[in-house]
Formats: structure tokens, sequence, C-alpha cells
């Protein structure tokens, strides 16, 4: 008794159509997942772009209303230097959740078949 039969017609593949069907599937898996990782950076780095501009405010508004460098107290200066420094990071940040974001509409470019140049000003986020 032979296991596997060699008759013409014993196997059989599935149908081109559902094939194809499945293969979008799956890359629209990929596809939404790249663009919820997409939206979580921009929404994190629209937010890190409010709080930058909140503490330049505050180091501009204790500045203005300090007494000059040498007379300047330092509680006034430390808040100043705290400011400045989390201004600071909150900029690195952005820079980095910017090159993210540049990879990620770059991955859409490459799923949708799209140069990579003009992907990253395409890709829209539904």
């Amino acid at each position: 008794m032979a296991i596997l039969s060699l008759r013409p017609g014993a196997f059989r593949t599935r149908n081109p159509g559902r094939d194809a069907e499945t293969d979008q599937a799956r890359m629209e898996t990929v596809r939404n997942a790249i663009l919820m990782a997409l939206a979580d950076a921009r929404r994190e780095r629209d937010g890190l772009k409010q709080r930058m501009s909140m503490y330049y405010a505050q180091a501009a508004t204790m500045l203005d209303t300090s007494e000059e460098y040498g007379m300047r107290a330092a509680a006034d200066e430390a808040v100043i230097r705290s400011a400045e420094q989390s201004a600071s990071n909150a900029r690195k940040r952005v820079a980095q959740l910017e090159a993210q974001m540049e990879k990620f509409s770059a991955l859409i470019g490459q799923l949708d078949g799209a140069p990579q140049e003009t992907a990253a000003a395409d890709v829209d986020i539904a």
C-alpha cells in the first residue's frame, strides 16, 4: 500500500484567486501595523513639540522677569536651566521620532509598490 499516490490529479493546489486574497490580507495586516506605529510616532512627536514650546516659553518668561545674569537668584537660574534642558531633550527625541517616521513611510511605500521618494509624502493614516 502506497502512502503517496502518484495518480494524476491526486494533488491539487488552491485557487490562485484565493491565494491572492490570502496574500493581500497578510500584506494589509503588516501595512496596518506600520500605519499604527506611524500614527503613534506622530502623536508622540506632536505632543513633544507642544511641550518643547512650553519649556522654551517658560525659560523666556523667567529670563524676562528675573534679574540680569549676575544678579539672578540661584532658584531662577535653576528653573531656566531645567526648562532649557527639557526642551533640548525633547528636540533630540523629536529628531529620533522623525527618523522613525521616515522609515515607516518607506516601508509603506515598499508594501504599496511606490517609489520610496514619493511614498513618505503620500502615506495616509486613516
